[in-house]
């Protein structure tokens, strides 16, 4: 791997670091407020929704249509009780 490469991946591993530290607390903040049920650590349900987001993005794009981006982010919102399934 070249050194650009290592440069990109240590990059990128930061922004998703940074992107799952913050929403994760958020998480935290809404289950001691009683707004989040889902029994999973919040750093833990944080990588989940950001994995979930991801792959809706790549799946969305690698077939360039848009209704599985909002599958991957309504079943989301089904799983964190957001809206009823």
């Amino acid at each position: 791997m070249s050194d650009a490469n290592y440069r990109i991946t240590q990059l990128i591993r930061e922004v998703f670091r940074e992107w799952t530290d913050l929403l994760a607390g958020v998480l935290r903040e809404a289950r001691e407020a009683g707004e989040l049920k889902v029994q999973v650590a919040p750093e833990v349900l944080a990588k989940h929704i950001v994995a979930t987001i991801e792959g809706g993005i790549m799946m969305a794009r690698l077939s360039k249509d848009g209704d599985h981006l909002r599958d991957c982010l309504n079943s989301m919102r089904v799983f964190l009780g957001m809206e009823a399934g």
